[in-house]
């Protein structure tokens, strides 16, 4: 797993829209499940360093 806190808001960004891309393609429940995991986790960092950002 990478250290998104390490990463800056547009390599979130493009983390984010890649993981979505990626799940959106699996057919496989379990992985879907771990990327998931890691897009919610994205989105709390982003929420974190911008809490006025709408969903």
């Amino acid at each position: 797993m990478a250290n998104y806190y390490e990463m800056s808001v547009s390599e979130l960004e493009a983390e984010r829209d890649r993981l979505a891309e990626k799940m959106m393609a699996s057919n496989d429940t379990a992985e879907i499940e771990l990327l998931s995991q890691d897009f919610e986790g994205i989105e709390d960092i982003l929420n974190e360093r911008d809490p006025m950002a709408e969903d």
